[in-house]
């Protein structure tokens, strides 16, 4: 089984779009040659990074630990929360202000972030070295044939399941081989069955009408990523692959096998409740979930009968500002962060996401919550997914409507609107959105 990626090729071949008349915040093209590169010593300075972790969350062990390394370069770093990100960035890069220098860039939204400008070019001085990295998180920090963020984290989806639940349903614990998991169709007997003998709910979705979660039912049905055309402007969610996928999707709430009551917030609580049966969510549930009392198991995230397995992916990258006046030392700051012995943000932060480095996901493997049997067999589920089966989310500028609007029509469809007819009328209001960028 060969993963699904967006174009073939790998690297930096990945993405031919071209973006035209979207704004920007710069009269500064962004993509323009610079005469900056990786030094051969370190610069005596302190750089600016702009992110959205709490200081409290241990990402201040991170940066003395690359103090330590690196120590004539200091970071200052400044957190905002995550829904401020994007405007603090309009604020200061859109004001050609030099702070930040760095900063965490959300990877779906990079093709918006560097059609307006406000990302430095970064082919040119890391193309030899994204050896380390998974294919997928280089795709989601590329545009336009151009790298313009260093991935430090990547992520996959996998299917937990209550133990106690099944057994009182009769049914047997799901295999951990990704060569014999589950399809969606017997998922849904299984899950009927697990409602019948008294779980809450038989099958939940950790982000209940979150596109970044259930984009895989349609591409595993054949269907789009969502958008295609120049710079992927042409709304594409209502082919009868996308329909067949909202129809099951909605069909779950309908015949009570999932709630509709419960918000994306409170879905890990419901399974460490033991009321879920069968509940899809990422590997950062794990740390949580080690330390519960549920008798747990995962296996591979399911997929349609008649389509492939496909699994979510993407996570966070770092970004240069184009006017950062420290450019040297905020690439000496991004390698070590991504690249450098496994990627320091994820060897060195406590709870940290699923690295984008590969041997960075060696040393997090190693981990407590991995020990267990549970969590061995999560790792090696992880490990396939992201190599084999990872597809990312659509890259376009336009991808905060794209993922505000589609959000609302996978809300009508759950709460039991006709599929063809909420996804049409999201794809019209979409393509009304995005009149602005063409």
């Amino acid at each position: 089984m060969q993963r699904r990626t967006l174009i073939a090729g790998t690297g930096l071949a990945l993405l031919a779009l071209t973006v035209t008349g979207c704004g920007g915040g710069s009269d500064t093209p962004s993509g323009s040659e610079s005469d900056w590169s990786l030094p051969s010593e370190d610069p005596t300075t302190t750089i600016q990074v702009l992110g959205q972790h709490p200081k409290d969350s241990g990402i201040l062990e991170v940066f003395e630990a690359f103090e330590k390394a690196h120590p004539t370069i200091k970071v200052e770093f400044e957190s905002v929360p995550f829904d401020q990100l994007n405007s603090v960035l309009d604020a200061r890069i859109g004001n050609k202000d030099g702070n930040p220098d760095v900063y965490w860039a959300d990877q779906p939204r990079i093709a918006a972030l560097s059609a307006r400008g406000y990302t430095e070019p970064l082919s040119r001085v890391f193309e030899d070295e994204l050896g380390p990295l998974d294919e997928a998180p280089i795709e989601s920090s590329s545009f336009d044939g151009e790298l313009w963020a260093l991935p430090i984290a990547n992520s996959t989806q996998l299917m937990y399941y209550n133990k106690t639940l099944l057994d009182q349903a009769g049914l047997e614990s799901p295999s951990a081989d990704p060569a014999q998991r589950l399809t969606w169709e017997e998922l849904t007997s299984n899950a009927k069955k697990a409602v019948d003998a008294g779980a809450g709910q038989g099958l939940m979705f950790g982000q209940t009408d979150r596109y970044y979660q259930l984009e895989a039912l349609s591409s595993s049905l054949g269907g789009s990523v969502g958008a295609k055309g120049e710079g992927n402007l042409e709304p594409d969610f209502t082919s009868d692959a996308w329909i067949e996928a909202m129809t099951w999707y909605g069909s779950i709430f309908e015949d009570g096998i999932s709630s509709r009551g419960v918000k994306p917030e409170q879905a890990d609580d419901e399974f460490l409740a033991g009321n879920v049966a069968y509940f899809v969510q990422g590997p950062w549930f794990l740390p949580t979930l080690n330390g519960s009392d549920i008798d747990w198991g995962v296996a591979p995230h399911p997929y349609f009968e008649s389509g492939e397995p496909v699994t979510a992916t993407g996570s966070w990258s770092l970004a240069m500002s184009p006017f950062s006046d420290d450019k040297e030392a905020a690439a000496i700051f991004m390698k070590w962060m991504s690249i450098d012995d496994g990627g320091g943000y994820s060897t060195h932060m406590p709870e940290p996401e699923l690295p984008a480095n590969s041997e960075g996901k060696e040393q997090y493997y190693e981990r407590d919550v991995f020990a267990s049997e549970a969590g061995q067999d999560a790792a090696a589920i992880i490990d396939y997914e992201t190599q084999n089966t990872a597809v990312p989310r659509v890259p376009t500028v336009g991808y905060v409507e794209f993922e505000e609007i589609l959000g609302r029509a996978y809300s009508d469809i759950r709460n039991g609107s006709d599929p063809a007819g909420a996804l049409q009328a999201a794809s019209d209001e979409l393509e009304a959105a995005w009149a602005k960028y063409k």
